[in-house]
């Protein structure tokens, strides 16, 4: 079994970040709460994580992963053509509980996107996510961290044995602030599709870019 370590997601020693983002720089696997519900990841410069998570999760291979970003930068370093309602909706919900489709930059290599060249992206309103992003140098390629099909884990114990013991480390933040996974929001097109609803409200989203000049 995986090294578990208990943490304080809101005040998260400096060992333990530490010790999370080498793991990550060295392409391990690391389960992790967030606000949301917990995540399953990899760095973003890891050649081998991704594939790991698909294969730990059984998810379909034609269901890209998220990114999770520092911020609404993000936007433009990995996507293309995103629209200015993208980086409205990032303005009013980043960091937090939403997740942006938009098309991807070709910094975003082939297999991290789905069929239609697209790429997920959230900045997490969690202190030990953003510091694992700054600390590890790189985005985090991650899933919630349960198996495909089945509900994800929105405290520790919920989690399943063989996702712990699969992942290189995992950290036991205790519940997750919002126990669902995070809305999403398809930007790829002239005007916002939400295609799942999480913390943030539909109405909320089109409240934000309805307001946009014609």
């Amino acid at each position: 079994m995986s090294k578990v370590i208990h943490i304080d997601p809101e005040n998260p020693s400096a060992e333990v970040v530490n010790l999370a983002a080498t793991v990550l720089r060295d392409g391990g696997i690391i389960v992790f709460p967030t606000e949301t519900v917990y995540g399953i990841g990899a760095s973003a410069t890891s050649c081998f994580g991704p594939q790991e998570i698909i294969d730990i999760k059984m998810r379909p291979k034609n269901k890209p992963l998220p990114w999770l970003v520092e911020n609404e930068a993000a936007l433009d370093t990995y996507g293309v053509d995103v629209p200015e309602y993208a980086h409205r909706l990032a303005r009013a919900f980043w960091p937090g509980a939403l997740t942006i489709v938009v098309k991807a930059a070709d910094v975003v290599a082939p297999e991290f996107r789905d069929d239609r060249g697209t790429v997920a992206l959230r900045s997490p309103a969690h202190d030990l996510v953003q510091d694992l992003i700054r600390a590890s140098g790189a985005a985090i390629i991650t899933t919630s961290a349960n198996t495909s099909g089945l509900p994800p884990a929105g405290a520790f114990d919920e989690l399943e044995e063989r996702i712990i013991a699969a992942a290189d480390l995992t950290l036991d933040g205790g519940e997750t602030p919002h126990r669902m996974a995070s809305t999403v929001v398809d930007c790829t097109g002239p005007e916002p599709v939400v295609t799942r609803v999480g913390p943030i409200a539909e109405g909320d989203i089109l409240a934000v870019t309805s307001a946009l000049p014609a």
